[in-house]
């Protein structure tokens, strides 16, 4: 009885045509594990298989979930790798959502991966007026010294998301976790476009895989607002770390005292650790 019924369902439209045509938030969830599965077997129609699978997703831990969908016959390892794949893709781009952000410790978890990459990214993370987070958007993609960024693609996405304040992140590939002259000169265009637009610049964050360097903790962001009243333009972001006192940067040697030692070297970032709650600096500075 039950083949009969997804027997019948094969007068419907092609699911792969109507999502093509109306788009990916057309498919039900279990069509959506159909895109997925792309066929299943002669005794097994995929519309069988993803209502199945689908029982099994509900009803699973992820731990247990690949080994819960081979048991589904018509699901072999390879399928099931797929789906148990896609959702934790779904849980990793979903978990951040309303998470309340007072720190730029509480920010790492989420911005910490591209820590990995081996060129420049540039991300934006939108907030609402409670400093929950709306969205995450990479802004820029450059080399491994540098990536191009200009205020209006930053700013571009936080209002259409209706963003009250952002938190600007990027990564260095190669080289300490050190800001340089570059760095502090587009965080000076970041903070005046957001004055004008009315939207805060809560902090930005330089990561490497080991430490992140945070221009709130070091006070230094209050001190940038005035530094450029130019013309807000695009500025290369150079990974390169140099203690450069010249230029309208703030000079690191102005860095508090609560900086700390990695592996036996100065650094001006802290340890980015696993959890970076246990390493919280008894001085952090907390987003207003």
């Amino acid at each position: 009885m039950e083949n009969e019924f997804y027997a019948a369902q094969k007068t419907k439209p092609d699911i792969r045509e109507l999502t093509i045509e109306r788009g990916l938030g057309y498919p039900s969830d279990e069509e959506l594990l159909m895109l997925i599965l792309n066929k299943g077997t002669r005794e097994c129609p995929v519309e069988q298989l993803a209502h199945k699978a689908m029982k099994v997703i509900n009803t699973s831990n992820p731990e247990d979930l690949v080994d819960r969908l081979t048991l589904i016959d018509g699901i072999g390892y390879a399928k099931a790798l797929a789906l148990a794949a896609a959702v934790e893709i779904g849980r990793r781009r979903n978990c951040y959502l309303k998470s309340v952000i007072t720190s730029p410790l509480d920010i790492l978890p989420y911005v910490k991966h591209f820590s990995l990459e081996q060129r420049e990214h540039f991300v934006s993370i939108a907030l609402n007026g409670s400093r929950e987070i709306i969205e995450e958007h990479v802004v820029s993609v450059g080399t491994s010294k540098r990536t191009m960024v200009h205020p209006r693609e930053v700013f571009n996405h936080a209002v259409r998301v209706n963003a009250s304040g952002i938190i600007c992140c990027h990564n260095h590939p190669f080289g300490k976790c050190l800001p340089s002259r570059e760095d502090m000169n587009v965080t000076s265009r970041l903070l005046l476009a957001g004055e004008v637009l009315g939207i805060t610049v809560l902090d930005h964050i330089i990561i490497t895989p080991d430490s992140y360097f945070s221009f709130l903790e070091h006070g230094m962001l209050k001190k940038s607002v005035g530094q450029e009243r130019g013309a807000l333009e695009g500025v290369p972001l150079d990974g390169r770390s140099r203690n450069d006192r010249s230029g309208n940067g703030t000079p690191l040697d102005d860095r508090p005292q609560t900086d700390r030692s990695l592996r036996g070297e100065p650094q001006d970032g802290h340890p980015l650790n696993d959890n970076p709650q246990d390493d919280h600096p008894q001085d952090a500075a907390i987003f207003e």
